[in-house]
């Protein structure tokens, strides 16, 4: 009987050492064609309790020097941050410092900004105080976001604000609401949050690269943030002070890291009440998903199996960052990038890498992505110009390693005219886009718009092509309101 028992733990765990490696080849796989491709410049962490399942590094920390990413590279998590802000207001709760339903101005009490006396820390907590995010303060420029603020000036910079909505009677996400947070975090504690955050959760975690960023601290292994713009390619990023992001973002962290943060969280439990990590994973609020304290909650169909996923993404000026926990599995999948967008093409955002990820776990099949040609023709425009755009065009379509559809020809028309005004390039794509795609609703709808923004009389000509499209085939029906446009631009010139 023992021999049978030893027998099958032998065929069992040979059974999980090749799904393992199996699944890590995968994983490695795809990641290794988005590193190709431009679309992914960072590290990656997926792990199973103490297991780790695939951990990696792509690309460059630092560019000028030709320096690559480490597994225990140093990135801005953006507003990742917000779980761990959450997760700090919960340590005071649970020490008697904070109350969840008290108000911000029990612990501020000069606070005269929006959601004054009637905001509760529960309501921030869940993004339901009706506290507007940044883009609500007037002519805050990347003039403003260099300045340094105190806590006072902070206070100062949103009281003028109005709410969006009366507390608990709505969802707007915040990251104002988060900054308060961090405030009343230094208020009743009495210290600096970056070292309340060493002092009360990084250290007993052993988060030992792990802090609240300074911007003038030197931090060995940081991974130096960029920014790829269509036209000029990779670009130092726009600078930030962190005052302007205390609770909403500013962690400086790794994967491993915050693997830690996230054990502590889901697995061993020890700095709260039990009650107050039911607090944390409670979907309180719904907006494109659930909303708990500085988490995003939902459940996603894999392989008719239910699967919770507990997550937040992160993104500031350079970085971007995905931080997801599988419920079920206990599989966290963690993704750090030093590279942040400024363009929509060839782009491959984290959420999207990570539900791939999921798949290639739960034995789904994968699709290894391709290189974004209308991405490397925006590239050419801006160093040689249209016209070598255009020649590289006609050799990069016939490589099976690269893509183009009706879609990115479009975006790369529209980017060119109203990011760049660069209206001659734009309409030269959109030429060459109509000739590959002729019975492209969106291509023929576009290239109108941008013959009727100089008066051009041939503009009708192409918004009649979109209503024999639109009648023609039950796929354009999506494009509604562009139809109704067209006929509309039609009717004025008859």
């Amino acid at each position: 009987m023992k021999k049978i028992v030893t027998i099958i733990l032998i065929v069992l765990l040979n059974s999980l050492y090749l799904f393992s490696q199996n699944t890590e080849y995968k994983i490695n796989e795809l990641m290794s064609s988005y590193a190709e491709n431009g679309q992914f410049n960072g590290t990656i962490l997926v792990k199973k309790g103490e297991n780790i399942i695939y951990m990696n590094a792509f690309g460059l920390a630092n560019r000028e020097w030709n320096i690559p990413n480490t597994l225990d590279s140093k990135f801005l998590a953006g507003s990742i941050g917000k779980s761990i802000t959450a997760f700090m207001t919960l340590i005071l709760v649970n020490d008697g410092l904070l109350d969840l339903n008290a108000t911000i101005n029990d612990y501020i009490p000069e606070y005269s900004g929006p959601g004054k006396n009637k905001a509760t820390i529960h309501q921030i907590l869940t993004h339901t105080s009706g506290i507007p995010d940044h883009g609500a303060i007037p002519n805050l420029s990347k003039k403003l976001v260099r300045w340094t603020y105190t806590t006072d000036q902070y206070l100062t910079l949103i009281k003028d604000l109005d709410l969006k909505f009366e507390p608990g009677t709505g969802f707007a996400y915040s990251g104002i609401a988060y900054n308060l947070l961090a405030i009343i975090c230094e208020k009743v504690s009495k210290k600096d949050f970056a070292d309340l955050l060493k002092e009360k959760l990084f250290n007993p975690l052993g988060m030992n690269n792990s802090k609240h960023d300074k911007n003038l601290d030197i931090d060995e292994k940081r991974a130096y943030g960029y920014e790829y713009h269509l036209l000029e390619g990779y670009m130092n990023p726009s600078y930030i002070d962190m005052s302007l992001i205390k609770g909403s973002g500013g962690i400086l962290t790794t994967v491993e890291d915050l693997a830690k943060f996230n054990n502590e969280c889901f697995n061993t439990q020890k700095l709260l009440s039990k009650d107050l990590y039911k607090k944390i994973f409670t979907p309180y609020v719904k907006d494109w998903q659930y909303y708990g304290y500085g988490w995003w909650i939902t459940d996603r169909i894999v392989n008719h199996d239910t699967l919770t996923l507990i997550s937040h993404g992160g993104s500031t000026d350079g970085y971007k960052a995905y931080n997801t926990r599988i419920l079920k599995d206990s599989i966290d999948i963690i993704l750090f990038q030093n590279n942040y967008y400024r363009t929509e093409l060839g782009v491959k955002f984290d959420y999207a890498i990570t539900n791939e990820i999921i798949n290639i776990i739960h034995g789904q099949g994968y699709t290894l992505p391709k290189r974004s040609i209308a991405k490397d023709l925006g590239f050419i425009i801006g160093k040689e110009g249209i016209d070598e755009a255009i020649k590289k065009y006609h050799i990069l379509k016939n490589d099976n390693r690269y893509f183009i559809d009706e879609n990115e020809f479009n975006q790369l028309g529209k980017e060119l005219n109203q990011k760049y005004n660069m209206q001659s390039e734009s309409f030269e794509i959109y030429t060459l886009a109509i000739q590959e795609y002729p019975n492209s609703f969106i291509l023929n709808y576009s290239y109108g718009e941008l013959l009727s923004m100089i008066k051009s009389e041939k503009a009708l000509e192409y918004y009649r092509k979109c209503l024999d499209l639109y009648e023609k085939n039950s796929e354009n029906k999506e494009f509604r309101q562009e139809y109704e446009n067209a006929l509309k631009k039609i009717n004025e010139n008859k």
